[in-house]
């Protein structure tokens, strides 16, 4: 006799969250180490499913302007990503080394440690690594890519609404991270290189102008 089973999403929501615990708590052990005290895993998924794992960029930026520092901000991409453009206060260790003596050595385990990347994924499962080591850790929801959208980016740019509720706030905090337009630039602003002028043509030296000597079949 065969059965047809339906999974409804809630039933699929309730056997990721259970299968999640079930890989924490074996994570918890090889972590640890037999006997050890096990990973609360019901807790660590419960705050996953509640959204408590991740900052948003926009509360990210308030922290910043708030200038707290009882979290440490992390930008784990490659070097050259981070030197390109990082969010103002991070500090790099990039995601090959995170896990590494040098790299878990800069972490401060008195505050909670803030990663990100170009986008969720990768920030979000180092996160849940370094909390089953111990450590007070959140990721940045969607990473940089949405930190550049929400924040930087100006909501003219990304919204079709003709009077967009909260465009006042979200137009302070980019120009406290880009500085308002027209503002004098900051003094220890890099300066801006220059672009070479076109050489000017070449001019024939007096006396010395030559005919154009024409090929077969021009006139």
């Amino acid at each position: 006799m065969k059965y047809q089973v339906t999974l409804t999403g809630k039933w699929l929501a309730a056997a990721a969250a259970i299968l999640l615990a079930l890989i924490l708590a074996i994570s918890a052990t090889l972590v640890h180490g037999a006997g050890a005290a096990p990973l609360d895993a019901k807790s660590a998924v419960q705050t996953i499913l509640a959204e408590k794992d991740h900052v948003t960029p926009t509360e990210l930026a308030g922290w910043i302007i708030a200038k707290r520092n009882d979290y440490q901000l992390v930008d784990i991409r490659l070097p050259w990503q981070y030197d390109d453009y990082h969010i103002p206060g991070a500090i790099n260790i990039p995601l090959s080394q995170l896990f590494e003596d040098s790299g878990l050595k800069q972490l401060e385990r008195s505050k909670t440690v803030v990663l990100y990347g170009l986008g969720a994924g990768h920030a979000a499962q180092a996160q849940l690594m370094l909390v089953m080591r111990g450590y007070k850790a959140l990721s940045l929801r969607e990473g940089i890519s949405a930190w550049w959208s929400d924040v930087i980016t100006p909501m003219s740019l990304r919204s079709d609404s003709q009077s967009p509720a909260g465009y006042q706030q979200a137009k302070q905090l980019r120009e406290h991270f880009l500085g308002a337009p027209g503002a004098a630039p900051s003094p220890a602003a890099a300066p801006v290189p220059e672009v070479p002028a076109t050489p000017p043509a070449a001019q024939p030296a007096p006396g010395g102008e030559k005919k154009l000597k024409l090929g077969k079949g021009c006139s």
